[in-house]
Parts: C-alpha cells; sequence; structure tokens
C-alpha cells in the first residue's frame, strides 16, 4: 500500500511538472507571436487545470487571432476564479466593448447593485476564510469572558454583531452557491448567429440576431438546442455548437 501511494506521489508530481514546462513553452510561443500555437497548448492544458493565469494567457491568445468570442469565454473563466485581478478586469472591459451587441440589463435599485457587486468580486476561498476569522474571534471572546471583566452592555453587542456576521456570511455562501450550481452561462463564439422562436431551422421562425461574445443564460437543453435568455430578457433558440458553456 505504501508503495502504491509513493507511486502516485510521483506520478502526480512528475505530471504537474510536465504541466508546468508546457505552460511555458505556450507562453513561448506567445511571446514569438504564434498565438494560434499558444492557444494550442494552453487549450490541452485547460483540459486538465483550471488556473486563472492560464485563462488570461488563453484569452489574450486568442484576442490576438481575433477569435473574440473565446476571448471572452477565457477572460469569464479568469473573472470566475480570481474576480478581483486587475488585469483580467480590464481586459475582460476591453473585450467586451468589442461585441457588437450592445444589451443593458434593466435597471435595479442601487443596494442590489451593490449587493451584486459584492457576490460578483467574492470567491468561496474568501467566504471560507471570512468564515474561520468570525469562529477565531468568537473563541477568543468565550476566553476572554473567562479571563477578563466585559460589561453586560459590551458582551451582548458583541454576540449580536457576532451573530449577524455569521448570518450574513451564510446567507452569502448559500447565494454564492446558487449563482455557481443553478444558473448555466454561455459565451457565444460563432460571428453571428440567429435565434430562432422555436428548435428547428425554419426561415421565419428567427426573431433576432446576436454576435460574437454576447453572454446569456441557458435555460434549456434539447438535443442539439439550447435556449438562451440575454441580460435584457430577450430569448430563444440556438444551436449548441454556436456556445461555449461556462
Amino acid at each position: 500500500m505504501r508503495y502504491i501511494i509513493l507511486n502516485i506521489l510521483i506520478l502526480f508530481f512528475v505530471s504537474a511538472q510536465s504541466l508546468d514546462s508546457l505552460f511555458q513553452v505556450g507562453n513561448k510561443f506567445y511571446e514569438l507571436e504564434e498565438y494560434r500555437k499558444a492557444v494550442n497548448i494552453y487549450e490541452n492544458i485547460e483540459k486538465q487545470v483550471i488556473n486563472e493565469d492560464l485563462y488570461l494567457n488563453l484569452g489574450n491568445s486568442y484576442f490576438k487571432i481575433g477569435d473574440l468570442g473565446n476571448a471572452i469565454w477565457s477572460y469569464e473563466k479568469a473573472h470566475s476564479l480570481s474576480p478581483r485581478d486587475k488585469d483580467i478586469i480590464y481586459n475582460l472591459k476591453f473585450a467586451r466593448t468589442q461585441v457588437r451587441d450592445r444589451i443593458i440589463s434593466p435597471d435595479s435599485l442601487a443596494i442590489i447593485k451593490f449587493y451584486q457587486s459584492i457576490i460578483d468580486k467574492i470567491t468561496i476561498l474568501d467566504i471560507i476564510s471570512i468564515g474561520g476569522l468570525l469562529f477565531l474571534f468568537s473563541g477568543i471572546i468565550f476566553l476572554m469572558k473567562y479571563y477578563i471583566h466585559i460589561s453586560l452592555k459590551l458582551t451582548s453587542l458583541i454576540n449580536s454583531s457576532t451573530i449577524i456576521c455569521f448570518l450574513l456570511v451564510i446567507w452569502i455562501s448559500i447565494d454564492k452557491y446558487w449563482s455557481l450550481s443553478d444558473v448555466s452561462e454561455a459565451v457565444i463564439i460563432t460571428p453571428a448567429v440567429d435565434v430562432r422562436s422555436s428548435p428547428i431551422i425554419k426561415g421565419e421562425n428567427i426573431v433576432f440576431r446576436i454576435h460574437e461574445g454576447t453572454k446569456a443564460k441557458i435555460t434549456i437543453t434539447q438535443s442539439v438546442w439550447c435556449e438562451v435568455v440575454l441580460l435584457d430578457g430577450k430569448k430563444g433558440w440556438i444551436l449548441a455548437k454556436d456556445i461555449r458553456l461556462l
């Protein structure tokens, strides 16, 4: 058993080393402006590794060869892993300005926008870290009660604040989980796509057209078709080959 575990660890180490070397090769191709070769390298790594730097470099490579849809898909993946990274945010925003479709979401209350901005910028790891700090803080306060005299008013304030913080973290955790698991999103990767009123190709059932780089929610998947909903509420059916799931 010991030798089996040792062999697994050796294989994992060798695999990690080879992927890192392959990543460096991709970076070298990018520096040499061999962007298509860099894309091929990064895409092969992406099948085994999820990393924000990998997706950022992949997005940059796609953007250089004029593949806006896959570039935005890559930046979106990078942003989901590191939502506060300035380079990722800048590149994603710039790439979005190149999208032909100008889709504006309905206005919402300022407090809802503020809350959503927090959800978008926080990661699961952040939530776990905050929860751990709250548990540590609670433990310290619990011990202090036995060694330091704290007034009942202050104790009540600390307890109430801690409970509120715990409830807030739990709520954000649930909301973040729902946003990651229940909502299926995708990016259009075909230059122009006809959106249809039903999952069948007929000339008269085209309701509107969208272009590469547009982000949409997937509500229904049926054979080779997907029903998409845009930010402004428009919806319709497109072929699954025209999108790339996030």
